[in-house]
């Protein structure tokens, strides 16, 4: 259910957003701007891109077909993931695996958050329109919106050149975005870890080196001495290294114990409090960072050094995940785009081909809505 401060967030948020419309409609023209009930579309004219996309379709268009090898490949691996949750959690626990992107909803809205959709949305979709500029597809527009608190953009191309395209090149300009998201997480995957060793965004496999402390609570036991902003690195000769290994080091201790906190800034000596809602446990008083901290390879502040650790985290799963959901074949998604050309070539009827791919979409829908749902569910 959701709370009254959401809901007035919410209304606010439109506010502002309509009022941008309206302002951005005057400076680019009212065809440029669309404006519904919950929706707000901003869409530029692809001539104020030449200088990114004429490169962009220089590096992109020659490996048309390895993009569709990509799409190919990507949409067996994600569509078995997909049917393996969806098992998982039909015959097991209830347990959700797919966590929907919606600010405010699901994600707090922080910089990084807004600035990962961004870029990942606009890499995907400049993929599509450097494939497109490549093989010399008009493009009409690229356009970004916002429908009630789902963010996303599309790049619409001139369809009857689109059509006149021979089947592989038309495949290589759907399969486009998912391997300029593909490519961008292995970059950005290949910096993080770079800047931060230890990074890694294989379950299981990151090697945290403390935990951030992002406040400290009044009145509790750390308060006037151990400051915010400080990386928590070992308690009382107890290694710390992520909030599960902290819990486990504090449940060594216990309430009225004095202990020595020792973080980047130096060492702390704090007296150990009782937790509110269980007194028999010891209380540190600190409201800890949600994102992993990682020593950064070069010098920083830790308060940038988490804004970059959330940023890059969010960059790697954005782009895998947007790729892993366009891969699906599902219609109208660039998976089932692909899905329909191929079954078009094999059973030579444009017509049965696209019902097929619509009926194959059908179960792949329902699996993804299921699994959505059940993260609010669950």
């Amino acid at each position: 259910m959701l709370s009254q401060g959401f809901l007035t967030n919410f209304i606010l948020f439109w506010i502002v957003a309509y009022a941008v419309g309206l302002i951005t409609g005057r400076y680019l023209g009212k065809d440029r701007t669309r404006i519904g009930i919950f929706y707000l579309e901003i869409s530029f004219n692809p001539e104020s891109f030449r200088g990114v996309i004429s490169p962009l379709a220089r590096l992109v268009g020659p490996l048309y077909r390895v993009g569709v090898a990509t799409l190919l490949s990507s949409s067996v691996v994600f569509l078995v993931f997909l049917i393996k949750i969806t098992l998982d959690a039909v015959f097991g626990p209830k347990v959700a695996q797919i966590a929907p992107v919606i600010p405010g909803v699901t994600f707090e809205v922080t910089a990084p958050l807004l600035i990962s959709i961004f870029v990942i949305l606009a890499v995907h979709e400049f993929g599509h329109a450097a494939a497109s500029w490549y093989f010399g597809i008009p493009i009409k527009k690229i356009a970004f919106f916002i429908l009630f608190v789902l963010l996303g953009a599309f790049v619409e191309p001139d369809e009857d050149a689109l059509k006149s395209l021979e089947p592989i090149k038309r495949m290589g300009v759907y399969s486009a975005g998912i391997f300029m998201n593909l490519v961008t997480f292995l970059i950005f995957l290949l910096i993080a870890m770079a800047i931060f060793p230890g990074f890694s965004v294989i379950p299981g496999a990151a090697r945290p080196s403390g935990v951030y402390v992002q406040s400290v609570i009044k009145s509790g036991p750390s308060y006037g001495i151990l400051p915010q902003g400080v990386v928590i690195k070992q308690i009382d000769g107890y290694r710390v290294r992520d909030f599960g290994s902290l819990i486990e080091a504090l449940n060594r201790l216990r309430p009225g114990q004095e202990v020595d906190v020792i973080t980047n800034r130096g060492t702390y000596r704090i007296r150990l409090g009782s937790r509110p809602d269980d007194p028999s446990k010891p209380f540190l008083g600190v409201m800890l960072s949600r994102v992993p901290y990682f020593d950064p390879a070069i010098p920083m502040p830790a308060d940038l050094a988490v804004q970059l650790i959330e940023l890059f985290g969010f960059l790697t799963m954005f782009n895998l995940g947007l790729a892993g959901l366009n891969a699906l074949p599902m219609l109208p998604l660039d998976g089932g785009l692909v899905l329909s050309e191929l079954l078009t070539i094999y059973l030579g009827d444009e017509g049965v081909a696209r019902k097929l791919a619509w009926a194959i979409s059908a179960p792949v829908a329902l699996m993804l809505i299921y699994n959505v749902l059940l993260f609010f569910l669950s």
